[in-house]
């Protein structure tokens, strides 16, 4: 049987700040290897999710017994440079401010350098994550809000 480490699939969080890795697939690109803009919205989808992997907010459990769906309201995105086929990119999240029925997170992508380098902003946005009911009614969500790293500073 192989003792395989899967512990990092979401990341890690750090001072508050979640860190997700990803690379860049051929499949993510263009013809010219640059990755679709569009992109970017589900690698940042991707890490918001393991974020709340590694805070234990199961989001089925979340719909199924709390009758919540987290949901994106608004997305605002600057690209600023480029990921490339085969890039590894670092996406980092942190809390910008969070009310009772709804999270703004800082999310930015960077093209993963060696230790001695400084990572490259490629895109950086504001996504404003809200919470609903089955009938499309906003919700609280207090019982995420509880958890440290939502916390306003």
């Amino acid at each position: 049987m192989l003792n395989n480490n899967l512990q990092n699939l979401d990341g890690i969080i750090k001072c508050n700040e979640h860190y997700y890795y990803l690379k860049i697939y051929y499949e993510d690109t263009d013809a010219g290897q640059i990755v679709y803009h569009t992109n970017y919205l589900k690698y940042f989808e991707r890490a918001r999710t393991s974020l709340l992997n590694l805070l234990n907010i199961d989001q089925v459990d979340l719909r199924k017994n709390y009758n919540i769906n987290l949901v994106v309201r608004k997305a605002d995105l600057m690209w600023h440079k480029p990921a490339l086929f085969n890039d590894i990119i670092l996406i980092k999240s942190c809390l910008k401010y969070a009310k009772n029925t709804s999270i703004t997170l800082l999310q930015e992508a960077f093209r993963f350098c060696e230790i001695d380098e400084k990572n490259e902003l490629l895109v950086s946005g504001m996504i404003q994550i809200v919470a609903i009911n089955k009938q499309f009614k906003v919700k609280r969500i207090n019982k995420i809000l509880k958890n440290k790293f939502f916390q306003n500073k």
